[in-house]
Order: C-alpha cells, then structure tokens, then sequence
C-alpha cells in the first residue's frame, strides 16, 4: 500500500489547533509503520518534522506556506492535484485530514477526515457580512460535496458520524469509521513560569480555568462567565472567591472588535476583578494550568470531539461541559453535564465542585478511567486499517 498524505496543517494556522494536532499525531505514528509513504507538504518548518526520516519517507513541497481555507481551491485544480496524478501508483490511497486543500475523490481512493460540521449547523461560514458568507457557504460546499465520492470516511465520533450521515444520507454507513482521538498533554521537568500569568493569591482563592475555546458563536464563552458570576452570587461575591481564569491568544488579540465586546461584557457584569486572561501559553505549561485548577469548564455548544477535554482528565481536573453534542459520548458520567446555555446550572455545577471536595476526588477518578478509552495509538492502528479496507 502507498500512501499519499495531506500534512500541510502540521505547518499553517492549524498547526496549534485540533486538525494539526490530529495530523501530526497519527502522521507521527504512521511514519513508524511498515507502509510507503508520500507527504504533501508547504516549504519550511513543520510539527512532524522531528518524527521524519528523509532518507525513508518521500516529501513533496507545495511551495510557500498557505493557510487552510476555501482560497486553496486554485492551488488544488494548478498545482496539487497534478502532482497526485504523478504520485499515483496502482495501489495508492489519498488520506486527507483536513479537506479545504481539496479532495481528489474522484481521481484516486481517497479516506477523509471529517472533524465535524460547525459552519453548516450554526450557518456562520463568515463574520464578514451576508454576501461573504453566501459566498464561503458555496465553497464550502462545492469542496466537501466531493466526500460522496470517498472510498472511507473517519470522524472522531459517533456524533460527527451521524452528522455526516445527515448530510450525506446516502453514503454507506459501513465506511464512515468513528475513531476517537486523545488529547496532546506535553510532559516536562522544565515547567518554571507556568503561573506567571496568575494573580500572586492564586494558591490561597483558586481558579476554575477556561482553556481550548474562542470567541465564535458555538464555543459559547459567553456561557462560561455568566455560569461563574452565578456560581459568585451563590458565594456571595466573597472578596475570596476562586478566579475564572481563561487562557489562550485569542482572548487578548489586540484592536479586536470581538475581544473588546468580550471584556466589555466582563466589565459589565462586574467581573473584571475576577477574570484573568493568560494570553499565549505554552504547550508544556498545558498540564500544570490544569492539574492546579479547582476544576476546567468547556461550555461547547457544538464539538465533534474535544480534545481539551481529554487533556483535563488526564490532568486530574475535574471537568465541567455542555451536556449535548459530543460531550456524552466523550465525558460519559466521568464530569459534570450541564446546559450550558443556563447560567444558575452552570454555577450550581461550579458550586458543587468548589464546596465539596470528595465530590471532585471522585470526579478526578472516573476522569482517570475513562481518560485511559483514548490513545493515539489505537487511534493511527485503526485509521491504517480503514486504509486498507479503502483498498
């Protein structure tokens, strides 16, 4: 078997996020298998690039770096698929983690990865006005119509799979695949500044922390502060009161029209005292933010895995997350379900964790158990085996 993989995601803005962690991941642990492997890649630096051995593996440049998005869609008809057409071999198939750098499903087998379907559910492909996002909708579209025509489908749950199939109901349910993933939590002894960030009382009030989230419509960020000023109503806005700490770039960008809305609203429902924003952490300062949090809340209205989720278990932190979505099926009874659209629930869920503390011992258990269900080992030993039933 020949494989022909898409890693341009280990190298553009994805890199950080879910799909390029998904792809290094299983690319990493492909790359120790006995297959012949191609890459795609941009020129300069990638995540995978520790795991490659370029006297084994073949590497194909795409040219300069570009981002993942509907744009790609010149590039794919001049320049990639021209090169997969040369690389095909008899027993080649495409693998393709991510589909906006184009999908050759109708030139070689080819196994997609659907993460999920957020810009069609919520119907925002654009922030940019109606035209915008009519115009982004249709390329959407226009690209991922090509799934019909793929040899297998991976999702990263059971929830992405029915997704899929509601979009495509005609497609075969017996190759549509649901491999859960795991998170990506970097072990170091040289974690020192972790909690430079952090007010100095940190250690003596505690903070429930808010990681792996955005200001889009479906991350519902909003969910968390309202839910944590409910929880402080219901301590009495006690001058000690554990610290909403939300930590991630995205939060402090400046002259953003959507971070100063964000704050505003902080400032509004008087929270600016109590919420702390890290800005930029690094990967190995993940684990400690979490373990010395109180507990992590994800409040997601829509998520086709969670990766942060499995990153927070594996930390020993109680979790907190939206009951819907993938969260069910992820989290099991191992956290706290709530409606993430109703406040008094969501403080209700942070009071019970913060007050009782055999509650929150015995949530950091059943997060280990069920923590140990994902590897990415057996995540890349099934996603090779789906390939070979692509054959």
């Amino acid at each position: 078997m020949h494989l022909i993989i898409d890693c341009t995601t280990t190298q553009n803005q994805l890199k950080h996020h879910g799909i390029g962690q998904y792809t290094k991941q299983i690319v990493s642990r492909l790359l120790g298998m006995d297959v012949d492997i191609t890459l795609l890649m941009f020129d300069g630096d990638s995540t995978l690039d520790p795991y490659i051995d370029k006297e084994k593996v073949e590497i194909c440049r795409l040219g300069e770096v570009r981002a993942s998005d509907y744009k790609n869609i010149l590039l794919y008809h001049t320049k990639i698929l021209p090169v997969i057409k040369k690389l095909r071999k008899e027993d080649s198939i495409y693998f393709c983690p991510y589909f906006w750098i184009g999908l050759p499903s109708r030139h070689i087998p080819t196994v997609l990865m659907v993460h999920d379907f957020i810009l069609p559910i919520f119907n925002i492909y654009s922030e940019r006005g109606v035209v915008q996002n009519l115009f982004k909708r249709a390329l959407y579209w226009l690209e991922m119509y090509k799934a019909k025509y793929c040899s297998a489908i991976i999702t990263n749950s059971k929830y992405t799979a029915k997704d899929f199939r509601k979009y495509f109901p005609n497609y075969p349910s017996k190759r549509i695949y649901p491999i859960h993933l795991d998170g990506q939590l970097e072990e170091s002894k040289d974690i020192e500044g972790w909690d430079s960030t952090l007010p100095r009382d940190y250690k003596e009030r505690g903070y429930f922390i808010y990681m792996g989230g955005t200001l889009a419509k479906s991350k519902n960020s909003d969910g968390v502060v309202r839910g944590y000023r409910e929880f402080l109503v219901k301590l009495n806005h006690s001058s000690r009161a554990p610290y909403l700490v939300i930590a991630g770039k995205g939060f402090t960008k400046e002259n953003d029209k959507e971070v100063a809305r964000f704050k505003d609203r902080i400032k509004c429902l008087g929270l600016k005292s109590s919420v702390v924003f890290t800005g930029f952490y690094e990967d190995k300062h993940t684990k400690p933010l979490l373990s010395n949090s109180i507990s992590f809340i994800h409040l997601s209205l829509y998520e086709g895995f969670g990766i942060s989720v499995i990153e927070a278990m594996r930390s020993n932190t109680p979790v907190i997350v939206h009951n819907g979505s993938c969260y069910p099926e992820v989290v099991g009874k191992a956290g706290l379900l709530v409606d993430g659209n109703n406040p008094k629930e969501v403080g209700d869920a942070m009071y019970r964790i913060y007050s009782n503390e055999e509650l929150r011992e015995s949530f950091v258990e059943r997060g280990q158990e069920r923590a140990e269900r994902y590897s990415w080992d057996r995540a890349a030993e099934r996603t090779y085996k789906v390939f070979m039933k692509g054959l």
